[in-house]
């Protein structure tokens, strides 16, 4: 699924310059603002973490009050978030529970059930399927997202990001996803 070989031409894009610019608004303005009432940080946000499309305006609502609200914990969870974030919506909401607390943490990798399913071979959790599976899932392609940034795949993309951006000072992890993130819109 996924072919590096372009990943310098990938990593020098506009597209990876405006995530990175958003991403660097987002870490710098989450602890000076009530993000539960500032749109622009909001705007900013959903643009970055694409939040725009698929989730309703009262979810996102409390999405923002919940990461108000939690961006102060130093113990949050995966699980804490989901099951904070299913009592507003009864669905699927593993990718916004996990943005969420990689916004508070970043050592949290965001799920994406593309590369979850498809590079990681791994069962999607269908809804009503318990909140400890989903949870599973979620540790699981952690961990594989992880090991993946530390695979030589993972390296390469890590240089090329730093030989574009050598000052970024962003973990490796977000700078692996960033360029997955674009490989996956350059295959759509």
């Amino acid at each position: 699924m996924i072919d590096i070989a372009n990943v310098k031409e990938i990593a020098a894009s506009d597209a990876i310059a405006d995530m990175l610019r958003k991403y660097k608004f987002v870490t710098g303005a989450l602890f000076n603002t009530d993000v539960s009432d500032d749109y622009t940080f909001q705007g900013t946000y959903c643009d970055l973490y694409r939040l725009n499309d698929g989730y309703s305006e009262k979810f996102m609502t409390q999405f923002f009050y919940l990461l108000e609200e939690m961006k102060r914990m130093s113990n949050i969870s995966f699980r804490e978030a989901f099951e904070k974030l299913m009592e507003v919506e009864n669905g699927n909401v593993m990718t916004a529970a996990s943005i969420l607390v990689h916004t508070i943490n970043p050592r949290f990798a965001i799920w994406d059930e593309k590369l979850a399913k498809e590079f990681f071979k791994l069962e999607i959790p269908q809804k009503g399927d318990s909140v400890e599976r989903f949870c599973r899932r979620y540790e699981d392609f952690s961990d594989m997202f992880y090991a993946y940034t530390n695979s030589p795949d993972g390296e390469k993309m890590v240089k090329a990001f730093d030989e574009r951006f050598p000052s970024a000072e962003i973990p490796d992890v977000i700078k692996v996803g960033f360029i997955i993130c674009r490989m996956e819109d350059l295959e759509n």
